[in-house]
């Protein structure tokens, strides 16, 4: 199973925007999907329509529930969800009081043999869950939007990917689509920066917001739209990606 982490340091980023739609194509290009939702806020699950039920994935990192026990089927095939919840904050605390807390997570995931991937949803920050994220991924896939903010904290995540020792993926420039002079600013700075590392990028839809409502990823949504579309071609740069790494 190849286990990748989508991140961010700023919140608001769209890191679950991109890890459940990268979830989608991927099903929808014949992969087996677990998503695992490492950040407190849930909101890959929601996105998924899945509400957290316990054993979440804190429970799984507490000692107290196998990933197993965790895992939970989604409305959508081929994509499995092991949820996250608010009593995750908790393990910012908790989790460094135990030995080797900083593979938990990883050798967790090694137990699972059903799927072929792996969607780590990273909590933002540079706090002890991201770390556990990344650390137990074996690629990293940042995202970036074209906004000031984001493209200054871009750097720090990619340390952080760095200290971790998980290879990149690439950058996705996320939500790119607004057609201001600040954005064409911010894609140029990316560009010129960091152009080799840059993958496709995905558009603002508002699409993409009512497919989160209604609690599916925009492949099952809107297959025929250029969000979908979008997310299809990301998917085919990771399994290329994957593909190519030794």
């Amino acid at each position: 199973m190849h286990r990748i982490a989508v991140a961010a340091h700023k919140g608001g980023s769209g890191k679950t925007t991109v890890s459940v739609n990268l979830a989608g194509a991927l099903a929808a290009q014949g992969g087996r999907v677990v998503v695992v939702d490492a950040d407190p806020q849930g909101a890959a699950g929601a996105s998924l329509g899945s509400p957290a039920v316990k054993p979440t994935l804190y429970e799984v990192l507490s000692g107290v529930a196998s990933l197993q026990e965790a895992v939970r089927p989604t409305a959508h095939e081929r994509i499995d969800l092991i949820p996250g919840d608010l009593d995750l904050a908790g393990a910012e605390v908790e989790l460094p009081r135990q030995d080797g807390w900083q593979t938990s997570l990883r050798r967790a995931l090694g137990s699972l043999r059903a799927y072929d991937v792996a969607i780590i949803d990273t909590a933002p920050g540079l706090g002890v869950l991201p770390y556990v994220a990344l650390a137990a991924a074996d690629q990293v896939l940042v995202v970036c939007p074209p906004d000031f903010l984001s493209f200054r904290s871009l750097p720090t995540v990619l340390e952080a990917a760095e200290r971790a020792r998980v290879p990149l993926i690439g950058i996705v420039p996320n939500r790119v689509g607004a057609r201001t002079r600040h954005e064409g600013d911010v894609l140029a700075e990316l560009r010129a920066r960091h152009g080799a590392q840059l993958l496709g990028e995905v558009p603002r839809r508002v699409a993409l917001q009512d497919a989160a409502i209604a609690g599916q990823p925009i492949s099952v949504y809107s297959p025929v739209s250029e969000a979908a579309e979008a997310f299809d071609r990301l998917a085919r740069e990771v399994s290329q990606s994957h593909a190519r790494t030794p």
